[in-house]
């Protein structure tokens, strides 16, 4: 099926003792950085969701704040590039995990960087530029990248870029529901009742609204 992938059934609790049992058993920890870089990219090759969650946690516990962010922004590149992240689930582990770690701890530059996927056409790695931002939802300095992204991502046909929208527009309102409602005013045309319900879940007051306007321009 599309946008699945196969488990193998094992918990994230399990995953995590695993990874530091074997980085204790097999003295990862002695190895550069680089290299144990060069290992966690390699998980994701594994045809099984567990492969890659092993890689995200392993970035995310050991790697983000010890490896120079532009190196591991060409990592996370050739991971989307080779087409080794495929699904939802996966993705947004990754960006929420991964690199929504790395731009919380790199800041404005590493959102800039991240922001030139919107443009891609493979799927998944456009939806990276937008749910990472989750992180620092709070933080009114990356609106206008945020902005720039979403406008992009909404124009798309495909459910998961504009579910990206919505979801972050979400976590946005909780602290600037004037941003969203004045994004969604602007690009309503293109927004789906899903994507509308999903960003104004906690704007009550306007979601009605919104749906009202989208039924009479769909009309």
């Amino acid at each position: 099926m599309k946008y699945v992938i196969e488990f193998r059934g094992i918990g994230i609790p399990q995953i995590r003792a695993l990874l530091v049992n074997w980085r204790n058993d097999c003295k990862i920890y002695d190895m550069t950085y680089a290299d144990q870089y060069d290992i966690a990219l390699s998980l994701f090759t594994g045809e099984k969701a567990e492969d890659k969650l092993a890689g995200i946690l392993y970035i995310e516990n050991y790697l983000v704040d010890r490896v120079d962010w532009k190196d591991l922004y060409n990592g996370y590149e050739n991971i989307y590039d080779r087409h080794l992240i495929f699904d939802w689930n996966i993705c947004d582990w990754f960006c929420v995990r991964v690199l929504g770690s790395t731009l919380k701890k790199y800041g404005k530059e590493f959102g800039v960087a991240l922001s030139k996927w919107k443009d891609d056409e493979y799927l998944w790695k456009a939806r990276s530029s937008v749910v990472p931002f989750i992180k620092v939802a709070k933080e009114a300095h990356y609106y206008p990248i945020i902005e720039n992204n979403c406008q992009t991502l909404i124009k798309r046909d495909e459910r998961f870029a504009k579910t990206s929208v919505g979801w972050l527009l979400r976590e946005i309102s909780k602290h600037d529901a004037v941003f969203v409602t004045s994004f969604i005013n602007t690009n309503i045309s293109k927004f789906t009742v899903e994507t509308i319900k999903n960003a104004t879940k906690y704007l009550n007051d306007d979601r009605q609204k919104f749906l009202t306007k989208l039924k009479h321009l769909q009309s």
